[in-house]
């Protein structure tokens, strides 16, 4: 059954009123999602690089998961403290430079590559920037490095 030219206006109408509804829904959707948290934040000030220098490393929150900042080789690093293998938050051992995960025993080295125990891959790291006097952390993560042969034993300048 063919509509009369008389309600084609009228259908139109109501496509748009709708449409403009479900478009106006959905925008205040995601600003309450952003608004409570929900969604990640793509770039968080961490601290100063003065505050740094006064510390060998800072741990902070990062999109409601705990970060490690730290100069490696005089280069700035931010790891993200979950294992990746269950994803516990790893504590760092300060006396032994390594961080360890108190789910299943996984091993990290100062530089977050696996040294023992189940994780499937090292630490991941997020990228950092420098902007003027402050440390930035950026919400992607920069490409997993070895360090070269011997350096890890040695271990990190900070």
């Amino acid at each position: 059954m063919s509509e009369s030219p008389a309600s084609a206006p009228q259908n139109r109408r109501a496509f748009l009123k709708k449409s403009a509804k479900v478009s106006a829904g959905l925008c205040a959707g995601a600003a309450a999602l952003e608004g409570c948290g929900l969604l990640p934040e793509p770039e968080m000030r961490i601290c100063t690089l003065a505050e740094l220098e006064t510390v060998p490393y800072l741990i902070s929150r990062f999109n409601g998961k705990q970060i490690f900042v730290t100069h490696l080789d005089g280069e700035l690093v931010i790891f993200s403290l979950i294992c990746r293998h269950r994803r516990c938050t790893v504590e760092y051992d300060e006396r032994d430079d390594i961080f360890v995960c108190p789910c299943h025993d996984g091993l990290y080295d100062a530089y977050g590559q696996v040294l023992d125990g189940p994780p499937p891959g090292p630490l991941r790291r997020y990228r950092p920037e420098i902007r003027g006097e402050e440390v930035w952390v950026i919400n992607e993560y920069v490409k997993d490095e070895k360090p070269a042969e011997g350096q890890a034993e040695e271990g990190p300048s900070r």
